[in-house]
């Protein structure tokens, strides 16, 4: 039917995601293109990638282009008034079709699991973040601010606590832990030693991908790995209490019915999800815990419709 088709766009600091979707959410169209971060490539590098996303849906759909009715860019960095009036003038210039909704991505991973886009986004990759959003539109986000600032409970910090957890054992100033032999065997290294070189330069991506090496050990019984991935779980459901005492406050409401839970290590790591899970319970009131079957960009696809 005219005017049924809406486009989602999730932009971030890998890769750029558009779909095209009718009816119920189903997709008849996609395309991905680099990296839109303002802040990580600049604006003519953000309008590069949006540009090759919204003229590879218009290709796409072809005739059915004149019947999109909005669109919605759910774009990591889009934080102050300034992020805002860039982004205004790249989806101008990039052509998308309007009216244009304009947000950050932590609302379009909430969107993926939350229908009416309300309660409480749990993002565990990378990097981390806790986003909330009520009923009437208030939102609160806790984390997000980097390796340097946060990141607590993501992979990077999990990885971040073993290398230093394997460290202080050798030096006998931590307890003995199988992540001293179990990480550099893993990763190709004869010994702890060359862990000096191989975190240097450093790279968020490189310590995170230590975190999969943790989980083993844990699995293994080995009660250093486990207590990181606890203090891990531990710090992200802080942030959702932290979240809920914002939007939620007073033991005389009802808190969020929805927490969306996201991310690789979410995903990846059943019983670390397990953990968070329980964890979560202990915090909300009976709130559904949603692993997203849908991808951030057709969430973004729901905002839009709703907009």
């Amino acid at each position: 039917m005219a005017a049924d088709l809406v486009i989602g766009v999730e932009g971030g600091a890998t890769r750029t995601t558009g779909v095209l979707v009718e009816g119920g959410l189903q997709v008849i169209a996609e395309h991905v293109a680099g990296p839109s971060n303002v802040h990580a490539v600049g604006e003519a590098g953000a309008l590069a990638a949006v540009t090759e996303v919204v003229s590879g849906l218009r290709q796409e759909a072809g005739d059915r282009w004149r019947e999109v009715r909005g669109s919605a860019f759910c774009m990591a960095g889009l934080r102050a008034e300034a992020d805002r009036a860039v982004w205004r003038r790249i989806v101008t210039e990039a052509g998308a079709p309007g009216p244009v909704h304009l947000t950050h991505d932590a609302v379009a991973s909430l969107a993926a699991g939350s229908p009416d886009v309300t309660g409480v986004l749990v993002i565990s990759g990378t990097g981390s973040i806790v986003y909330g959003r009520a009923e009437d539109g208030r939102e609160h986000r806790v984390g997000g601010r980097g390796p340097v600032l946060g990141d607590e409970g993501s992979g990077f910090d999990i990885g971040r606590l073993a290398l230093r957890a394997a460290a202080s054992a050798a030096d006998s100033r931590g307890p003995a832990t199988a992540l001293g032999h179990l990480i550099p065997a893993r990763l190709g290294l004869a010994g702890l030693d060359d862990l000096i070189a191989w975190v240097s330069p450093f790279a968020k991506d490189r310590i995170a991908s230590v975190a999969p090496i943790v989980f083993e050990a844990a699995a293994g019984g080995d009660d250093v790995a486990e207590g990181i991935i606890r203090t891990a779980a531990g710090e992200l459901a802080r942030g959702v209490e932290a979240v809920i005492a914002r939007l939620w406050p007073g033991r005389d409401r009802e808190g969020p019915t929805c927490a969306v839970l996201s991310g690789g290590v979410l995903r990846a790591q059943a019983g670390f999800r397990q953990m968070l899970t329980a964890m979560i319970a202990d915090v909300t009131r009976g709130a559904e815990i949603v692993l997203p079957e849908i991808s951030g960009a057709v969430g973004a696809a729901r905002i839009a419709r709703l907009a």
